[in-house]
Formats: structure tokens, C-alpha cells, sequence
């Protein structure tokens, strides 16, 4: 008997959305090589880096944001609306596409409309498998083998469990899961809202359904290869991580100076930090400086909308 549970021909994988997580992260958790600079990817509350500091430590910092999640395979004999949907608007179904819902808490879509705004100002996006079986997920945990560098464009990874190097286009993983942004805030609260996508990264919008031709989706390779390629200097990150902080209280509908966001700040940095009980927060958080920033962006996305925050930190 299969694993795998059907609806009809719906297949739900058998691997939770944490452990896609965790292997998603762990490929990520490595020292990256990369035209004669040490790159490295991670959350800022787990980096050294910001223990040390910006000044004199890092050439350049550059955040992005990224919302799991799992999806659901639809074979070519499924009949339902998701199907026809595709079909109607010019997307592939005949060889099965994957689907997604977005998260809807509250009564609204708040996490979506997060990312979206956050997709205006800095990198943000789904990631989503292109597999629906544990046993790819296992495969793809491994690197195909090791190599040496040969090209000057090539990225090195030295995973420094194993003490080996590793070529990045040989990270199956990154390379079976697909990127989409959030291509517009969801306003209508009354219904359920999907994207779905194939292999060949055609995708769609599903409560009316919308063909997303033009919505840059890529697989994870090569949307962390244009990551790499990012280099801004430190007024162009300052100026985008005050941005990104700008967006925070809109998120729950308040304003910048509202008391009420001031609390939302506060508990925040308690989560983070230590301070005095008596701590001025509106004195406090005009102190804080760009990782302290990047520290709350971090904490409030993943704490208030699962969205998590990841930093290219460049030596």
C-alpha cells in the first residue's frame, strides 16, 4: 500500500513542511567561495557577525526574506477546479503542476500581504518543493560529490562537518525547489487563495484565476546565485534596511509612533535582548543601529507571520 495519501489524485507528500525547512537550511548554513570573497547565508540572530559589528567586519549585507511552503501534486487526471482553472488561462496541466494555499490567520491574508510589501523593497519570495516524495527529499539532501574549482564564476561551499568542497550547482535541492513572489496584496478576505506551478515554473493565481507570465519565478539555484551578485555599499544597505523597519508597523495596521506598535517593539526586543524594565522604547528605538534593525525585522516576521529573514554577509 502506498504512503502517499490520495484524494482522488491529489497527492499529499509524505514529508512535513519542517523538514523541508531543515534541509533547506542546512544547504544554506555553509561558508560559500565566490569570486575571491568568503560569502556566508544565515539568520542574523545565529551569525558571529553580529556579535562583531559591521564596521570593519563586512563589506556588504544583503537581506532577504522567504515563506515555506509545502505543496500538493496534482496528476493529469485530477478534475477539480485548480485544474481547469490552469487550463483556462493557458498553463500547463498534462504532465501535473503542484499548488500551495496562502495562509489566512485572523480572518485576513496577513502573512501574504507582508511579503508582498516587503518584495518592494528587498528580495522576498516563496520557496516551494518541485517533489512531493521524502525519499527525493533524502537524496537531495547530499551533495552529488566533491570537485575542484575550475572557473572563476564558480561557487565553492565548504561544508565544514564533512571537511569537503563542493561545487553549488551540484545542491540538488536547491535546484528541485521553485521561487515565487508574491505578485500582488490580497484584498478579498471571503475566499481561499492558491498559487500553482509546474516544473517548467509557469505559475498561477488561483481565487480568479490569473496567468503570472511575467512573475520571475526560478528555482532556488539560481535566485541564490543573483543573491551572490548583489553588492551594495553601506548608505544604499542603510537606507533599505530603515525601509524595511518603515514596513513593520503597517503590517499590523498601525502606525510608526502608535503606542501600540511601541509594545509590539518592546516584547520584540525583550525576545532578543535584555533590558532594564524601566528602558525608554521611544528613546530606544531611535538608538538602534542597522543589525540591531535587522534583529527586530527578524524576530517580528518570524514571530507574528512565520516569515523568516536570511542575510548574505560578505567579507
Amino acid at each position: 500500500m502506498s504512503i502517499l495519501k490520495r484524494q482522488g489524485e491529489k497527492v499529499i507528500p509524505d514529508f512535513i513542511e519542517d523538514d523541508f525547512i531543515s534541509a533547506f537550511e542546512t544547504g544554506l548554513n555553509r561558508t560559500f567561495y565566490y569570486q575571491d570573497k568568503y560569502i556566508e547565508i544565515s539568520r542574523i540572530s545565529q551569525s558571529e557577525e553580529y556579535e562583531l559589528g559591521y564596521d570593519g567586519v563586512l563589506t556588504t549585507i544583503v537581506p532577504f526574506y522567504i515563506q515555506f511552503k509545502r505543496s500538493d501534486f496534482y496528476t493529469p487526471n485530477f478534475s477539480g477546479k485548480l485544474l481547469t482553472d490552469r487550463a483556462h488561462i493557458s498553463l500547463p496541466v498534462d504532465k501535473g503542476f503542484f499548488a500551495f494555499d496562502l495562509l489566512k490567520k485572523k480572518d485576513n491574508f496577513g502573512q501574504h500581504n507582508a511579503m508582498f510589501r516587503l518584495s518592494q523593497v528587498a528580495k522576498a519570495v516563496y520557496v516551494a518543493p518541485l517533489f512531493f516524495k521524502k525519499a527525493d527529499l533524502t537524496k537531495m539532501k547530499n551533495y552529488a560529490y566533491e570537485y575542484i574549482p575550475v572557473y572563476y564564476n564558480d561557487i565553492d561551499i565548504f561544508d565544514s562537518h564533512l571537511r569537503r568542497h563542493h561545487n553549488f550547482r551540484n545542491v540538488l535541492l536547491f535546484k528541485n525547489a521553485i521561487t515565487i513572489p508574491p505578485h500582488a496584496e490580497v484584498t478579498d478576505d471571503e475566499t481561499s487563495h492558491h498559487y500553482s506551478y509546474c516544473r517548467q515554473s509557469k505559475v498561477g493565481f488561483h481565487s480568479e484565476a490569473l496567468n503570472l507570465d511575467d512573475s520571475k519565478s526560478e528555482t532556488v539555484y539560481y535566485f541564490i546565485q543573483n543573491i551572490f551578485k548583489q553588492e551594495k555599499r553601506y548608505n544604499e544597505i542603510n537606507s533599505q534596511v530603515e525601509s524595511i523597519f518603515n514596513l513593520l508597523p503597517g503590517f499590523f495596521e498601525l502606525e510608526i509612533h502608535s503606542k501600540e506598535f511601541d509594545n509590539i517593539l518592546e516584547a520584540s526586543i525583550n525576545r532578543v535582548s535584555i533590558i532594564d524594565n524601566d528602558t525608554n522604547i521611544k528613546l530606544l528605538k531611535d538608538k538602534l543601529g542597522l543589525l540591531d534593525k535587522l534583529l527586530v525585522i527578524e524576530d517580528i516576521l518570524f514571530h507574528y507571520f512565520g516569515i523568516k529573514q536570511f542575510i548574505k554577509f560578505e567579507h
